[in-house]
């Protein structure tokens, strides 16, 4: 193993590390009520709530992140920087969207109204990424491109193309 990918190995443990760390920070932080006004042009008592989600999902990414980094600590490629580097902010974004889904009714899922629980969904979502983005993929393809009439394909068209007809 060369130094650079030694020293790259220590940078993406360490940034797992942080997002770990700070996310249980920022979750304590929202949920103490600390945190007043406005942050960055953004009424925190408004998206108080949904920013906890977005770090309890930015958890449940780190811990994979890290378990997969122990796992694999010998198959470091590029890819796989790229996917230690994104997968807490993606999870951090796919929470928050859950939680949206669940609220709106699109997502169907019997479970507490709670904070504690809305907290736990987010949790395993970044969790189980990979997971959520398999069942939104599913849900998006039934949602726009339909299974009851089989003539649409979600264009407008219904001609099952990407492009209009002549």
């Amino acid at each position: 193993m060369n130094l650079f990918q030694r020293f790259l190995k220590q940078i993406i443990f360490v940034y797992l590390l942080a997002w770990f760390i700070g996310s249980l920070w920022m979750m304590a932080v929202f949920g103490s009520g600390t945190v007043q006004g406005k942050l960055l042009g953004i009424n925190v008592s408004q998206f108080h709530d949904y920013a906890c989600f977005g770090f309890a999902g930015a958890l449940g990414g780190a811990l994979y992140g890290l378990r997969m980094f122990h796992e694999h600590y010998h198959e470091l490629t590029p890819q796989w920087t790229y996917w230690y580097f994104m997968r807490p902010v993606l999870c951090f974004g796919s929470a928050i969207i859950t939680i949206i889904l669940f609220a709106s009714g699109i997502l169907l899922l019997q479970v507490d109204n709670s904070m504690s629980a809305r907290i736990s969904i987010a949790f395993l979502t970044g969790y189980g990424y990979g997971k959520f983005m398999e069942k939104l993929k599913a849900l998006t393809t039934t949602f726009f491109n339909g299974t009851g009439n089989g003539n649409g394909n979600g264009n407008g068209n219904g001609n099952g193309g990407d492009t209009p007809k002549s």
